[in-house]
């Protein structure tokens, strides 16, 4: 993982902080917040390191349109957690994205099985895996619907990168 300065570190926590915040209380990750996100990414890191600061922001944010635009298309994720995690992106860069994509997948699948489990969804889940990769749209598969199981992808998100944040703290110095 790469060392952050303390700055991007300080507006990454915000950042994710507040999108939980407002995810869990509204269902929204506010576009304010993460085009705030985003534009911290590149000021900071060019501030701070001139030229490879922009690239090293342009690239994170680069992977982050790579890796969820696809899946936005396809409603697995909404608008808000793409937009979050491009700001997330800008601000830890490429090589710590993937660190806080794993760990978000991670967290995520455990979010989402308790919440299946809670819910008493495990079958309705179960049937549903056929339509996954069919062409033909099924409400409760796409983000955002009301018939979908909800879950606020901003709090593992966060989690995740908190837990990133933690660890490139704890690492030693090169």
């Amino acid at each position: 993982m790469t060392a952050l300065p303390t700055a991007a570190q300080a507006a990454l926590a915000a950042v994710v902080l507040t999108a939980a915040a407002t995810d869990l209380r509204r269902r929204e990750i506010p576009n304010w917040l993460t085009l705030s996100g985003v534009l911290a990414g590149f000021a900071i890191h060019t501030t701070v390191f001139g030229w490879p600061g922009l690239k090293f922001a342009a690239l994170g944010f680069g992977l982050a349109a790579l890796a969820f635009l696809p899946l936005f298309m396809m409603r697995w994720l909404g608008g808000g957690d793409v937009k979050l995690m491009a700001a997330v992106a800008a601000l830890a860069g490429a090589e710590n994205l993937i660190a806080i994509f794993i760990m978000d997948a991670l967290l995520g699948g455990v979010a989402a099985l308790a919440l299946i489990l809670i819910r008493g969804r495990l079958w309705r889940t179960l049937r549903n895996i056929p339509h996954i990769f069919s062409r033909q749209r099924h409400e409760e598969l796409e983000a955002g619907n009301e018939k979908s199981l909800g879950m606020p992808r901003a709090v593992t998100i966060a989690a995740a990168t908190l837990i990133a944040l933690w660890l490139i703290h704890r690492a030693p110095a090169p």
